[in-house]
């Protein structure tokens, strides 16, 4: 059934107006909640910013460090109390903005900061500091005039600035200079311990070198015979006592010297096979007398000349041979073997069967005066206990290192190794 009006309009029009306007106030009143959700978010965007600087803030005033932000220009962002306070600027001072270079400029114009001339004035400090923040590596560390120090550091951020963290060091340098002055006047001690066994030492020879000359011309009987052989037997007793208290002496002179940095070298070029052999020449009558069977190896190429001390290589060498003579029971073996490691180092060793040294002894090698734990109190002996200590000073001298190897009542490797390059100028880069 069709229904008219009477203006004519059909029923069926009016109703497509209706749905019209009802879609068209639907429309606008989904765009107003679009809008209203919108505003929504931006509000709750707002107060969440709001919320987290306020939380940021507050952590940044709780730190006890010197905090402070700067953008990527160098300029500054923000900053906690403390950082302020430690370098004394107003909040107008250290306000969102101002470039560090310009805070600098303020730290030195006040005297907030030491830039004496031994620091290289104010304006290598500043450079210093510009240098430090373009490389961002390390720390940078300033003493303030009241006398505390600081070492700043800093770290990039991925909104390329960087956050600057300074920590109160004043403790540490305090502790550090405790230490420095500590050790200054433990070396100042060595050294004067060192230079009066070098002058006590200097005194003794001399007496000690007429007692061995005039007993070594009465033994030799250069002036007629000498026939009470027991008399004989106490001078001998006499000369050989001369003898070892000579070489403590040498010993005390060579440690004095060490330790005083007045060990001279004179490198010179040798073969250091044949120095070997020469050396061993003057243990013939202690390796007689115990009936050692003493060797020398090398590798059948043999090894290159070297350039070095030669009187410090024949003292390392002699100290080395003493020991192992000294501590290898009658018959046994010594080896003095010299070889190339992995081509680029030199090493020399001796390999005893002796009595050997437990690890707690092998551990304080190369400690002066070692006498009472050492190896010889082993057998019954005693000595200064510098052998050893002398040993590992002149191989440091040499640029060497020194190690041993040892097991009780199987005996002692001790072996001596040297960059080629340093011995063989030919080797060197």
């Amino acid at each position: 059934m069709v229904v008219s009006t009477s203006h004519g309009i059909s029923g069926a029009a009016v109703q497509a107006d209706v749905d019209n306007r009802r879609t068209a106030r639907g429309e606008a009143d989904d765009r107003k909640l679009e809008d209203l959700r919108a505003e929504c978010h931006a509000l709750r965007r707002q107060l969440d910013a709001a919320s987290g600087g306020a939380i940021f803030a507050e952590a940044l005033e709780a730190v006890s460090e010197a905090i402070v932000i700067y953008d990527a220009d160098g300029r500054l962002v923000t900053c906690n109390r403390n950082f302020r306070e430690l370098y004394g600027y107003s909040e107008e001072e250290a306000r969102p903005g101002i470039h560090f270079a310009e805070l600098g400029q303020i730290d030195v114009a006040r005297g907030q900061v030491v830039v004496g001339d031994e620091y290289g004035g104010g304006d290598t400090y500043l450079q210093r500091k510009a240098e430090y923040r373009r490389k961002l590596e390390g720390s940078f560390i300033v003493q303030l005039k009241d006398g505390r120090w600081l070492k700043t550091t800093d770290r990039r951020m991925s909104s390329g600035g960087f956050v600057s963290v300074q920590v109160d060091i004043t403790e540490i340098k305090r502790n550090e200079e405790v230490f420095r002055k500590a050790m200054e006047q433990a070396e100042a001690a060595t050294r004067s311990k060192s230079e009066f066994l070098a002058n006590i030492s200097h005194d003794l020879r001399t007496p000690l070198n007429a007692i061995l000359g005039f007993s070594e011309m009465i033994l030799g009987e250069v002036s007629g015979r000498f026939e009470n052989q027991t008399y004989r037997g106490y001078l001998e007793n006499i000369h050989k006592g001369g003898q070892l208290l000579l070489s403590i002496v040498n010993d005390i002179l060579d440690t004095a010297k060490l330790d005083c940095g007045k060990y001279g070298l004179k490198p010179e070029r040798f073969d250091p096979i044949e120095l070997t052999k020469e050396v061993l020449a003057t243990f013939t009558p202690i390796s007689l007398g115990k009936n050692l069977q003493i060797s020398v190896t090398a590798p059948p190429d043999g090894v290159p000349t070297i350039v070095t001390d030669r009187r410090a290589l024949i003292q390392i060498m002699n100290n080395l041979v003493s020991n192992a003579c000294k501590h290898t029971n009658n018959g046994g073996s010594i080896e003095l073997r010299w070889c190339l490691s992995d081509g680029e180092r030199l090493e020399f060793s001796v390999a005893d069967n002796g009595v050997g040294m437990p690890a707690e002894l092998v551990a304080k090698i190369g400690e002066p005066f070692l006498a009472d734990g050492s190896a010889t109190a082993l057998r019954g002996e005693r000595g200064t206990g510098l052998g050893f200590y002398i040993c590992t000073k002149l191989v440091g001298l040499l640029d060497g290192t020194l190690s041993v190897d040892s097991t009780p009542g199987e005996g002692t490797t001790v072996s001596v190794q040297w960059p080629l390059q340093n011995l063989v100028p030919e080797r060197r880069p």
